[in-house]
């Protein structure tokens, strides 16, 4: 798949499939994870909640109040979801030279293949924001990844993140769609509604679909979720 560029609040890549560009994820799309995601998303864009200082009112006898500090989000380490056969870890990673999220691969053995990829400079799972997650679609010799059984989701299905402190957070599907592999820069209305700000706790999964070009896939999938309350 071709590579898209992730508006300023960027949040990773998906996957390829067969020996070139091997990944197909978080949207976007790269040759290699078939999910490749542009960096039109600045990194620290995506809304983070803040919690502001305490003023004390200035008088002869006020004393100063020590100022509270955000509440940190832990990275994700675990993703499953039983209606999608997904159990897998989770990593963080970033972009490449050209700002297209990165999707690491190598051989058919390789545990690569059922890990799946957090864009780590969008918002985390449970955080304000849309937290994006990708996965191959499949393997070099066309066998099924991590993500291979994405597409069995439907609207009101669940999905499970597991975060380094060990809270495990509760996604519903709020909508499935398919796009061509979306191109041109940051502006890109599909890149911005994967990547871009929210207002709501989100978490969006990708990968590749539609029909093998002999070099990627020519669509993208993408789950959208929303974190239950």
């Amino acid at each position: 798949m071709s590579e898209p560029h992730v508006p300023p609040n960027p949040s990773r890549s998906v996957i390829s499939r067969r020996a070139v560009v091997a990944m197909c994820a978080v949207l976007t799309v790269a040759a290699t994870l078939s999910v490749v995601v542009p960096l039109a998303l600045t990194p620290g864009t995506v809304p983070r909640p803040r919690v502001q200082a305490a003023h004390p009112t200035f008088t002869s006898t006020a004393t100063s109040l020590p100022t509270p500090t955000a509440t940190p989000y832990p990275q994700p380490v675990w993703i499953s979801s039983s209606q999608a056969r997904i159990n897998a870890s989770v990593v963080g990673v970033g972009a490449d030279a050209q700002g297209v999220m990165l999707a690491p691969e190598g051989p058919n053995s390789d545990p690569v293949w059922f890990t799946t990829f957090w864009w780590e400079y969008g918002a985390k799972p449970g955080e304000i924001g849309n937290a994006v997650i990708a996965g191959h679609l499949d393997r070099k010799d066309g066998s099924p990844a991590v993500f291979w059984w994405l597409r069995l989701l439907h609207v009101g299905d669940s999905v499970y993140i597991r975060d380094a402190a060990g809270a495990m957070l509760h996604f519903v599907v709020t909508g499935i769609e398919t796009y061509l592999n979306p191109t041109g820069g940051q502006n890109n209305p599909v890149l911005q509604r994967i990547f871009g700000p929210a207002t709501t706790a989100n978490l969006n999964l990708i990968t590749c679909t539609g029909d093998w070009t002999g070099k990627e896939y020519n669509k993208k999938l993408v789950v959208y979720t929303t974190l239950m309350p």
